[in-house]
């Protein structure tokens, strides 16, 4: 019987699922090469101004470097002009190809091997994460109220659900039918337990703010708080569909959210300059 100790337990050489687990990782590993055409390369690419590693481009050996650089190009957006390639042949060993008319045969390429681009223009789109920083994209963002126009929007494909059960509900109970509410919070509950002016939390994203509204919104569900945050983290003025329900510093400075994604508390105003370290 096995012990509870980690000395006790077989090691990976030891364990036949292990074995068994690492010869079929590595089943192909002797002749991972060998159905490819004579002439045929498959090689590592690296960048230097990009995290993302390329493996197992295909090339030929008749390839010349400067045709080599032309599709490169499609790779890491570095024109050919702009490219500077480097061999790395294993073990440290780094070769510079330097001479665009030498093919990869003649430079001694063989599978396996990495050819690493160096951008040499210091104003390349690839540069400063520009290929690659998805916080650097311009993102479009679409006001509240023209969202609330659209007749293919979520929003609106939801509230004409909510309209057509709304209309069977009217229907049932003018038939005499007896229709059980679902139960939720009055907006009095909801006001003793989160009152105006109180700071407070709100999720998600920790945006801190203070409570300036409760009560209905038109055309929504339920009590909903209005949060005059501390920071332009929201997505409105305090305004709703043309409707003013509370007022706030400007616009991205008002946000609703249900009761149950507000935290009331002593959370003060964050301040954007203080930092963790004592002196």
């Amino acid at each position: 019987m096995l012990g509870t100790k980690s000395e006790d337990w077989p090691s990976m050489h030891q364990s036949q699922e292990m074995q068994a687990l690492r010869d079929y990782v590595t089943a192909a590993d002797g002749y991972r090469y060998a159905n490819q055409a004579s002439t045929t390369l498959r090689l590592d690419v690296t960048h230097s101004n990009l995290i993302q590693k390329y493996h197992d481009i295909v090339f030929d050996s008749t390839m010349t470097v400067g045709r080599v650089k032309e599709k490169l190009y499609f790779h890491g957006g570095t024109p050919a002009a702009d490219q500077e390639l480097y061999l790395r042949r294993g073990g440290g060993d780094t070769l510079f190809l330097w001479d665009d008319r030498k093919t990869l045969g003649e430079c001694g390429v063989k599978n396996g091997m990495e050819i690493h681009i160096k951008d040499t223009n210091p104003h390349s789109i690839s540069a400063h994460g520009g290929l690659e920083d998805v916080s650097q994209v311009v993102k479009y963002e679409m006001a509240d109220e023209e969202y609330d126009r659209l007749e293919n929007s979520v929003r609106a494909i939801k509230r004409r659900e909510e309209e057509k059960a709304e209309a069977e509900r009217a229907a049932r109970r003018a038939a005499g039918e007896v229709i059980e509410e679902e139960p939720g919070e009055t907006v009095e509950e909801v006001s003793a337990r989160i009152p105006l002016d109180s700071r407070c939390e709100v999720a998600p994203g920790g945006r801190r703010g203070a409570v300036a509204f409760v009560g209905l919104v038109k055309g929504a569900k339920g009590v909903w708080i209005g949060v005059a945050l501390d920071e332009p983290q929201g997505n409105n003025d305090g305004a709703k569909a043309g409707e003013r329900y509370f007022s706030c510093k400007g616009d991205r400075y008002g946000c609703f959210a249900r009761p149950e994604n507000v935290e009331v508390g002593d959370f003060p105003e964050l301040d954007p300059f203080a930092s963790d370290e004592e002196f």
